[in-house]
């Protein structure tokens, strides 16, 4: 009797759980089209679903009552509702999202080490989206960055195309450049880097300014570039054929490959990419020497993820890139008997893996990662070749030029621990640490020239983010790094060991106050340093008057270091489809012992040198101003203008004749740092079929180094002239019922051809005199598949 009591009450109690729980379901679409892969999330109960590709979503097992319901989706603006489950516990609720054009909504993770919606974050963060790169056809990670406020890509040299990512006014070095967030992108792939990436392995990129993303390393003074690579998120494949013609006459044919494979419930998935590109040559004013180089490009590469539960996830990715560029003269003849010559090849190999595990009550969250990334270079700087005949005599000259071949290796391993806790919704706390090891050897036998060089960093970070109230949000946090330096470097005559051993602790703090529900302020202030070490541009040769140009590292050479103050106004608006976002923002960056290059002179075997050595310190401080409105998806514009002064703060050396000191060249001014630039892109797209993009660029004023005479290296400052590159793109897409695409279109880069007019001349020009836009007028058309 007493055994079918218990039953009894067991199976009312049963009852009445089961009629204190739900279901929720429904579908997920925008402007009638079902999305795939929508997270819908119920915070309090730990409970989320995907939506399948006929964007239909279910939640079971939902207590009965009131709950909070939060849908996201890439590229679209979240979505809050409250909801209630009563009655039989079934509720049906259709959603439609929209399209978030400026990319406010997304989640970005760069600032703070931690997934945060980008309004939201504590530190402002740009992004540059996939869109993006399509509007303005850029090829490669090099065209694009141009298209965020602060940042400006500029050609170093004629010979090898050596591109370089300025922002704030800095150059490269200053910045760090991650790959999904990890710090690999090394010293010998950064010369050349930025332009071997093609846009087509990209999601987006998100870019911090100033010194407020320290977390991930102390060389970050002017900021951050985090390249994210895409993960699968559908079943996919596109084809993209695109041919350009630089001056109308040059080709440079391009071909993408982009695809993906998803589960059926989503929950793995790999994405993989692939491109070729072929560049010729081209020379601007019929000399024989070219200004843009020719370029050989094959790089392929996967990401893929495993959703091992809801609480534990896995990605795993790699690429590779094989590149051949040469620049100079004589390209239909070996490099050593082109009178001028600056030839490489790539092969770059990376690969990456993280593991991400969160507790039960996703209060705790455990980070684990690596990454690696291994260079090999051929390389081939000399000047002076000719082609033997029977007879002739090997004259000294000759014996340099066959000589001029180097080899380069270098390898970057980083792998780290990250700690999360959120004690409660007004506290959070970041830990973790990370070991970065860098070794670079650079072989040139004919110039003498060996560079060995291990670098080796513990990272310990580690961050409070504090919300007193609603309005307020501060960060708190800091790095230390334990740096070890043992390089070898040897120039002929010119030896010295550089073995160092050193503590950096690097401060910030960030406060975001929201003054009104769409106007918020933030500030912020971080330190940072540069250790005494061969960088990117230290591994990068030039020939300047014929002959190679070695930068050399002085011996004496110590830490330079920052202060990095940065304010800022924002105001965004969000009604529906419509979009306002705008930025005022004023940056000062301090540099104590800045690194400088000073003292250009002639080696006893002609060999140019050029030494690295500290300044008495720098001031570079200016304003970002962001304007960017979407009316609807049908039309977004966004734009960017940056005014700025970047001066040493006493006049410093450039030049100085051996024989006679009273004949010298000194500069005030940072060299080749605009006072202001801008950006422009504005998108229509009045229906599925038709799309224009109009975006340019602006160039202001600025002041760089020109070698004039080859034989005493004599150094002048030149002022070059402003500069407004337009550009041009129209699509036109047709849509099969089976749901391929195919897209055909046209453009056209630099339409008005704002291009440098005063290139040097022959084999003893000065190859680094070179400014403003990375192209003259270039046509462009092609063809994209993708179902």
């Amino acid at each position: 009797m007493k055994s079918q009591l218990f039953l009894y009450i067991n199976l009312l109690l049963c009852g009445a759980t089961w009629a204190q729980t739900g279901k929720i379901s429904g579908v997920i679409q925008s402007g009638k089209e079902p999305l795939v892969g929508v997270v819908v999330l119920l915070p309090e109960l730990n409970k989320s679903a995907i939506s399948n590709e006929k964007g239909y979503y279910q939640l079971t097992d939902v207590k009965n009552g009131k709950h909070l319901l939060k849908i996201s989706y890439i590229g679209y603006k979240s979505l809050t509702d409250s909801i209630e489950i009563s009655g039989n516990g079934l509720l049906t609720k259709n959603y439609e999202l929209y399209e978030d054009a400026l990319n406010i909504n997304e989640l970005v993770v760069t600032g703070t080490r931690n997934q945060i919606e980008r309004h939201n974050s504590p530190v402002i963060i740009n992004t540059i989206s996939n869109r993006t790169f399509e509007a303005t056809q850029s090829l490669s990670i090099a065209e694009g960055l141009s298209f965020s406020p602060g940042l400006r890509v500029e050609n170093n040299c004629q010979n090898c195309g050596f591109t370089q990512l300025r922002m704030n006014g800095l150059d490269g070095p200053y910045s760090q450049i991650l790959v999904n967030s990890r710090p690999v992108f090394s010293a010998l792939a950064g010369v050349y880097g930025l332009e071997m990436l093609p846009t087509n392995m990209v999601d987006k990129i998100e870019v911090v300014r100033g010194g407020g993303s320290v977390l991930y390393g102390g060389n970050a003074i002017a900021g951050t570039v985090n390249i994210i690579t895409k993960d699968p998120i559908k079943n996919s494949l596109d084809i993209g054929l695109n041919l350009s013609l630089i001056d109308g006459t040059t080709p440079d044919r391009t071909t993408t490959i982009n695809g993906a494979v998803v589960s059926d419930k989503l929950d793995k998935g790999v994405s993989f990419f692939a491109m070729n590109r072929d560049r010729k040559h081209w020379d601007a004013n019929g000399d024989g020497f070219s200004e843009m180089v020719l370029m050989q490009n094959n790089t392929f590469g996967f990401d893929a993820f495993w959703n091992v539960n809801e609480r534990r996830k896995l990605k795993l990715g790699a690429y590779h890139i094989n590149e051949f560029r040469r620049g100079g003269s004589n390209f239909e003849l070996a490099p050593h008997q082109a009178e001028v010559a600056e030839q490489l090849t790539h092969n770059i190999s990376s690969a990456n893996v993280s593991f991400e595990q969160y507790s039960k009550n996703y209060k705790h969250k455990l980070s684990a990662y690596s990454s690696l990334q291994y260079v090999e270079r051929g390389s081939y700087y000399g000047a002076g070749g000719r082609v033997l005949q029977a007879g002739d005599s090997l004259t000294e000259s000759d014996i340099l030029a066959i000589n001029a071949y180097g080899n380069s290796s270098d390898l970057s391993v980083v792998g780290g621990l990250q700690y999360q806790y959120e004690w409660s919704k007004k506290l959070m706390f970041i830990g973790g640490s990370e070991y970065l090891v860098n070794s670079v050897q650079d072989k040139m036998p004919g110039y003498s020239r060996t560079i060995n060089q291990r670098v080796s960093t513990l990272g310990n970070y580690a961050q409070l983010e504090i919300k007193p109230y609603t309005r307020l949000s501060i960060l708190l946090g800091g790095r230390v790094d334990f740096v070890s330096i043992n390089g070898r470097y040897n120039l002929g005559s010119d030896r010295f060991d550089n073995i160092k051993n050193f503590e950096v602790f690097v401060p910030r703090i960030t406060a975001l106050y929201q003054l009104k529900s769409n106007l918020k302020w933030r500030a912020s202030f971080a330190q940072g340093y540069r250790g005494p070490q061969a960088f990117d541009e230290d591994i990068h040769i030039e020939t300047v008057g014929g002959a190679a140009r070695f930068i050399r590292l002085d011996p004496n050479l110590i830490t330079e270091k920052s202060n990095s103050f940065v304010s800022s106004i924002n105001y965004e608006k969000m009604m529906g489809s419509r979009q306002m976002n705008f930025v005022l923002e004023g940056f000062y960056t301090e540099l104590n012992n800045p690194f400088i290059l000073s003292n250009q002179e002639e080696d006893a075997n002609g060999t140019s040198i050029i030494t690295k050595r500290n300044g008495s310190g720098a001031l570079v401080y200016g304003a970002n101003i962001e304007a960017n409105i979407a009316l609807s998806r049908k039309f977004v514009f966004q734009s960017g203008l940056t005014l700025q002064r970047a001066i040493y703060r006493e006049a410093e050396l450039i030049w100085e004749n051996e024989n006679n000191a009273n004949e010298s060249t000194y500069s005030k001014r940072i060299l080749r740092t605009p006072n202001n630039y801008a950006f422009f892109s504005l998108l229509y797209t009045p229906n599925k079929s038709w799309s224009f993009a109009y975006s340019g660029t602006f160039t202001g004023s600025m002041v760089l180094p020109h070698v004039i005479d080859p034989n005493t290296e004599k150094t002048v400052i030149k002022t070059t002239p402003n500069f407004l590159e337009n550009n041009l793109k129209i699509s036109y897409t047709i849509l099969t019922k089976d749901a391929h695409k195919l897209q055909l279109f046209t453009g056209v880069h630099n339409m008005f051809n704002s291009y440098q007019r005063d290139f040097d001349r022959g084999k003893f020009r000065d190859a680094g005199y070179v400014y403003g836009p990375i192209r003259p007028r270039t046509l462009f058309f092609g063809i994209k598949f993708g179902i």
